[in-house]
């Protein structure tokens, strides 16, 4: 019968690349451990606490817990290999040079379910066994130790990009909101040919006509332009490697450049004052 165990110091940096970093998963803590054998499968389930990483509002750092499955395979290998879209967010099932890792992020299966996920963890093993160098054996004559290229990065599902692309949403819908409202504001305007905005006591106020009513509808729509390339990213690039940093840059791009093109609107309505 399978008992609860204290964790051993040291348990997380034993394994080389396990499941739990390549989840980016923060501030973990083992609980506990049980171990034993399965299908011919020395197997270890690790309770690990960690960071939560849904998409959690606020700046209280909430914890969550996981129970990962480890089994080890019959040899240190490099050539042990699954896809990575393996990783999704309902199952997460990766290997690396000596372990096979299953779980279910935030969840913790009873007891009585184990033997269900240990067959999931043993049959991932015996899948990496048999394929054990098919990537090599795939790479072209030229170098067999050159792994093939792919034009696209494999898909990897990774649990921060969610709430990566849910903050960039808000912002370019926010964003995208704001440049409605004075593009519809302005466009019984622009077909009249000029935009007029008066002040009533001293008729003075600002006068867009020809040239300048053109530049002031580009600067307004330049933004719809970031915005459909940061909702392009969004749908295209997510789950992909290094998306977290791209979905970043061009936001900080989006805003940045929206609050540049608020002062050349700025700049230009100021040049543009006239009686009226």
């Amino acid at each position: 019968m399978a008992v609860r165990e204290a964790p051993p110091p040291g348990l997380l940096a034993s394994f080389s690349a396990p499941l739990w970093e390549r989840l980016h998963l923060e501030e973990m803590r083992p609980l506990w451990i049980v171990t034993g054998q399965h299908r011919g499968y020395d197997w270890m389930a690790i309770e690990l606490e960690h960071q939560a990483t849904g998409l959690l509002m606020g700046s209280e750092r909430v914890s969550d817990t996981t129970t990962f499955f480890v089994m080890r395979l019959p040899r240190k290998s490099c050539g042990w290999y699954l896809p990575a879209h393996r990783i999704t967010s309902v199952q997460q099932v990766c290997v690396d040079d000596e372990c096979v890792y299953v779980a279910a992020l935030g969840q913790q299966p009873r007891v009585r379910d184990w033997r269900r996920w240990l067959d999931i963890t043993a049959n991932a093993a015996d899948e990496v066994v048999q394929t054990e160098g098919s990537r090599r054996a795939a790479a072209p004559a030229g170098g067999v130790d050159e792994e093939p290229e792919s034009p696209e990065p494999e898909p990897s599902w990774n649990p921060h990009d969610d709430r990566w692309a849910m903050s960039w949403l808000m912002v370019a819908l926010a964003l995208g909101g704001i440049v409605l409202l004075f593009i519809a504001m302005d466009y019984s305007a622009w077909r009249d040919g000029s935009i007029v905005r008066c002040d009533e006591a001293t008729h003075t106020g600002t006068v867009l006509r020809g040239w300048k009513l053109w530049l002031h509808v580009g600067i307004l729509a330049i933004p719809l332009v970031g915005i459909g390339r940061l909702l392009h990213t969004m749908s295209t690039r997510i789950h992909r490697p290094g998306f977290a940093l791209q979905i970043n840059v061009e936001g900080v791009l989006l805003v940045a450049c929206s609050l540049g093109l608020a002062h050349a609107l700025a700049a230009l309505e100021k040049s543009a004052r006239a009686m009226c």
